[in-house]
């Protein structure tokens, strides 16, 4: 919906109070910058699939995207470098080599939205907590919409949403879901007691909301 490969039949998307259905596709897509679950690899070199973010990118701005993901001193200990083919779906890489490459591509778009959709639920707990710094840069100064199973990576949203069946169920921070002893508060304590670590994570999305109110924003 977002991206308007479907419109609403009901109700209205905003984006900066804008509805999407009255702005050209192609100026939605430039706005937004998805950190899917499973990153889409083209059998290519790592320089050009990070470049797939902006296409007239320098070499010095695809380097510097990779250093913010902590993936360019990575990259530079394989042989052929940045001109490494990382193979078809990019099976040449691990699943965390992936997902920065992932985060590098969406820092070199530098959209005003950021949609992590899943981004770090088909990596193990340990890799997870390596990147989540990545994806805090990726999500800095910009308005992002996370989903996710994994509850450690949305505690410090702003508001959270719990779906049920189809359906809004709960709404609220992680702190007042948590006090209504509801499906969130549920779920968080299983998943917690499941990973043995009571603790607060640290999460990829910060306290602060950042709306983006630039009125040309979108044609």
């Amino acid at each position: 919906l977002l991206f308007r490969f479907f419109d609403v039949q009901d109700g209205a998307i905003l984006l900066d109070g804008q509805d999407i259905r009255g702005v050209k596709q192609s100026s939605v897509r430039q706005a937004i910058g998805v950190v899917p679950q499973d990153t889409v690899l083209f059998n290519s070199t790592i320089k050009s699939n990070i470049q797939y973010g902006r296409v007239d990118a320098t070499d010095e701005e695809v380097y510097e995207a990779a250093r913010a993901a902590d993936i360019h001193d990575r990259i530079l200990g394989f042989p052929d470098g940045y001109e490494t083919v990382v193979g078809e779906r990019g099976l040449k890489l691990s699943g965390g080599e992936k997902q920065r490459v992932a985060i590098a591509r969406t820092l070199l778009k530098s959209p005003k939205f950021v949609l992590l959709d899943e981004a770090t639920s088909a990596l193990d707990t340990h890799t997870e907590r390596n990147i989540q710094a990545s994806l805090a840069r990726v999500c800095r100064n910009r308005t992002t919409l996370v989903v996710a199973h994994r509850l450690s990576t949305i505690a410090n949203a702003d508001q959270i949403i719990v779906l049920q069946e189809g359906s809004i169920a709960e709404r609220g921070s992680h702190e007042e879901l948590l006090a209504l002893k509801g499906v969130y508060a549920e779920m968080w304590n299983n998943q917690i007691s499941n990973e043995g670590d009571s603790t607060a994570p640290t999460t990829p999305v910060s306290r602060e909301f950042f709306p983006c109110s630039d009125g040309g924003l979108f044609t």
